[in-house]
């Protein structure tokens, strides 16, 4: 378990190093655009996809804020693979509220910051229910999607 904790480090790392070598993250002081944000969201989804037996199909729907697809082990996992690369999990593999806040100024556009926040004041509790660690993000996720359909987009 240790190697995938610091394999998932090790990823996050690089995947962050090519996105400001390749200028996809913003500078300090500059604010990421749209179009930062969903390559960005392409590199995670490449990193995390081939972990997991889910369809670009199904992932698209989830960009799309379309939950009513089967929840799947490796739908949830996926889910959380992308969490953690994004930096908002715990090491118990819990969405934190703070780590999301954090990151939301790094990872939207400035057009997206206040459904970010929104979304993450509503769903900070969306995983009591559940004691695995994907359900935990996997609702948590579908919770954001559903405070505001129109602004959420998920790699």
């Amino acid at each position: 378990m240790k190697h995938c904790k610091h394999s998932s480090s090790l990823v996050l790392a690089i995947v962050l190093q090519m996105e400001l070598l390749l200028g996809l993250l913003p500078h300090q002081g500059l604010a990421v655009t749209m179009e930062q944000m969903m390559q960005s969201m392409d590199m995670l989804r490449g990193a995390c996809q081939p972990k997991f037996k889910v369809t670009t199909e199904t992932l698209d729907r989830i960009r799309a804020a379309d939950f009513s697809m089967e929840h799947t082990q490796d739908l949830m996992c996926y889910t959380r693979c992308i969490a953690q690369m994004a930096g908002t999990v715990t090491k118990k593999g819990e969405f934190s509220a703070a780590k999301a806040y954090a990151q939301l100024p790094i990872i939207l556009p400035p057009e997206m910051l206040e459904a970010g926040r929104a979304s993450v004041d509503a769903c900070r509790d969306a995983q009591k229910p559940y004691k695995d660690s994907c359900e935990k993000i996997f609702y948590t996720t579908k919770c954001m999607s559903e405070v505001d359909p129109s602004k959420f987009t998920f790699p």
